[in-house]
């Protein structure tokens, strides 16, 4: 007779620590092209200025973190996984590294400048309890910004454990513009700006590839042109700032 598994429940802060020990997400590779792309449009719509404070919510690899700090900034790391952590202040001591959740951030007297939550939003359980948590860390006039996957289909499989439905890369929310901007304005922000980048026909006909030693400045260029092909984007990227009577 089969013996019924047994159900296994594992938390999700458990999730991202044990995630960061079973996936290489510091592997020997360089970041793809599609990738770098990514970083760079990230890194034009920061402007970091040098001593500026910044805190990267749910670091991971590290990637901003590491490229905020070569900037001059005064950098925190806050994640989930003590393994990543280790790693981001192995490659640069000067950062700032805390273990915790996005959720619940147990930084109380410090303020920043810029907060990033890059490619967070979709995996937080309730990202406005997130928002809220951060409100109290910006100070007056500061950006907090949003890059999250655009329109994304999340796809689902099985759970061998508990027989229930998992998404994959454990994204729990998609996205639109309507639907980020409505969130962030609910919970206490007003938008600077938007924008859309990484147009999927780039990736699909790997033009990210074959043009990987243009400028970002010409890069972008050919991405917003996409546009005419529809609005079929990887990323969208938001910028806000407290409403006057949250700061």
């Amino acid at each position: 007779m089969a013996i019924p598994a047994k159900e296994t429940y594992v938390n999700y802060q458990q999730h991202y620590h044990n995630d960061a020990l079973e996936f290489d997400y510091w592997r020997k590779e360089k970041f793809s092209p599609t990738e770098i792309r990514r970083n760079q449009s990230v890194y034009a719509l920061c402007n970091i200025k040098k001593g500026a404070k910044v805190l990267d919510v749910g670091s991971g690899r590290g990637w901003f973190s590491l490229y905020a700090a070569k900037q001059g900034a005064d950098v925190t790391a806050l994640d989930l996984s003590e393994d990543n952590l280790q790693k981001i202040k192995a490659v640069d001591p000067r950062i700032t590294t805390v273990y915790g959740d996005a959720c619940d951030v147990p930084i109380k007297d410090t303020k920043y400048d810029l907060i990033v939550a890059l490619e967070v939003m979709e995996h937080l359980v309730n990202p406005q309890a997130a928002l809220l948590n951060w409100e109290s860390l910006l100070k007056p006039g500061a950006t907090l910004l949003i890059t999250v996957p655009y329109k994304e289909t999340i796809l689902y499989s099985l759970c061998i454990h508990c027989n229930k439905k998992t998404p994959y890369n454990a994204h729990l929310h998609s996205f639109d513009k309507a639907a980020l901007i409505k969130l962030l304005q609910e919970s206490g922000y007003q938008i600077k700006e938007s924008h859309l980048f990484l147009h999927k026909l780039l990736t699909l006909l790997r033009i990210n590839g074959i043009t990987k030693r243009l400028p970002f400045c010409i890069w972008k260029h050919l991405d917003r042109l996409c546009a005419l092909f529809g609005d079929k984007y990887s990323f969208i990227g938001i910028k806000a700032s407290l409403k006057p009577d949250k700061s």
